[in-house]
């Protein structure tokens, strides 16, 4: 299973794409480790997004996205134009969307032997919480497997 892990600040989708194979985990080299979106009021603009990280997905042969869930309001609320790039990711009809819970993600790692570090992964700081939402999913659907067996 190949799953992409996402968090949204601003007008930008941070990524991270994992592969969970054999009890493996592989973290396959992309084109780009993140997307924006420069004009949040046109439709095209938009709609370009929306194509090119479909398009992404498809070419690393992504299952499913997880999106890491921001406030709704309060001092750490999301950043509006994170809730517009949300929806245009969660209205992908070719791709499973999911967006997890802080606590979701937490418990998820406590399933883990190991916590991964995006330095001895190959990525980039600011990718961090997008690889351990993915690794997360990961984790809590590993569990599930183990518990149905």
């Amino acid at each position: 299973m190949r799953v992409c892990g996402v968090e949204l600040t601003g007008n930008e989708a941070i990524i991270s794409i994992l592969q969970l194979k054999n009890g493996l985990y592989d973290v396959p080299k992309v084109r780009a480790t993140k997307l924006s979106l420069p004009d949040p009021i046109n439709t095209d603009p938009l709609r370009k997004f929306q194509f090119e990280f479909s398009q992404l997905m498809k070419d690393y042969q992504v299952d499913t996205v997880v999106i890491k869930q921001r406030d709704l309001k309060g001092k750490y609320a999301g950043n509006p134009l994170s809730f517009k790039i949300e929806g245009a990711l969660q209205l992908m009809s070719d791709l499973k969307v999911h967006v997890l819970s802080s606590h979701y993600i937490k418990e998820g790692l406590s399933f883990a032997q190991v916590k991964p570090d995006v330095r001895e992964l190959g990525l980039k700081q600011f990718q961090n919480q997008a690889m351990l939402t993915a690794f997360a999913y990961l984790e809590q659907q590993a569990a599930l497997s183990r518990s149905n067996q």
